[in-house]
């Protein structure tokens, strides 16, 4: 699946029908043209979720565009790379926390469209799809597929990440089902409670 902006490499709808929510890579590159497309389709409502450092060493120039209304909420912990594949999907659970709660309630009740991105778009943004996908009641296929779907498109990305820093076994940084799966089914244990979808 083709990123939807050109500057990007992991833009895509979450729902099969319309545009209602967008997860992202930052969008650090965006053009005027790609903005133009994002007022076009009523995607105005932006969350960051990334750390303040993370923000001034990417920035996006969405921040400072008083077309959008951008906001800055980060998820707890989303910053710290797990040190060993077993830690990856506690990493997401831990991320589901009261900010997590106010992350996806900005989402799902924001008047527009929304697009919602960290850095690569594949952990922080890949639990805050997979509560909202859950909340909608999306079969956790296709949650799975959703996740899967960031590796596929990051794959030259996390081969020069790999290769930059050597140390970092590969198969943390990479989307695995069984990270998303082990999430899915501490939501469905902890009954996780969100806000109703309207």
């Amino acid at each position: 699946m083709a990123s939807l902006l050109k500057s990007t490499n992991n833009t895509r709808s979450i729902l099969p029908d319309g545009l209602r929510f967008v997860r992202s890579d930052v969008p650090n590159g965006i053009t005027e043209e790609e903005i133009q497309w994002l007022l076009a389709h009523n995607i105005v409502t932006v969350i960051d979720l990334r750390q303040d450092e993370e923000r001034s060493k990417k920035k996006c120039p969405l921040i400072d565009d008083d077309r959008f209304q951008y906001f800055c909420m980060p998820v707890t912990g989303g910053d710290v790379l797990p040190k060993m594949v077993e830690e990856v999907s506690k990493s997401y659970i831990e991320m589901a926390d009261s900010q997590m709660d106010s992350i996806v309630q900005t989402i799902i009740t924001a008047k527009t469209n929304v697009l919602f991105f960290c850095n690569a778009g594949k952990d922080r943004t890949g639990v805050v799809s997979a509560i909202l996908l859950h909340k909608m009641g999306m079969s956790r296929e296709y949650i799975l597929d959703d996740y899967m779907q960031s590796g596929e498109n990051l794959k030259e990305v996390l081969k020069m990440y790999a290769k930059q820093f050597p140390r970092v076994d590969v198969n943390i940084i990479t989307p695995h089902v069984r990270y998303m799966d082990e999430f899915l089914a501490w939501l469905d244990r902890a009954e996780y409670k969100l806000v109703n979808h309207n």
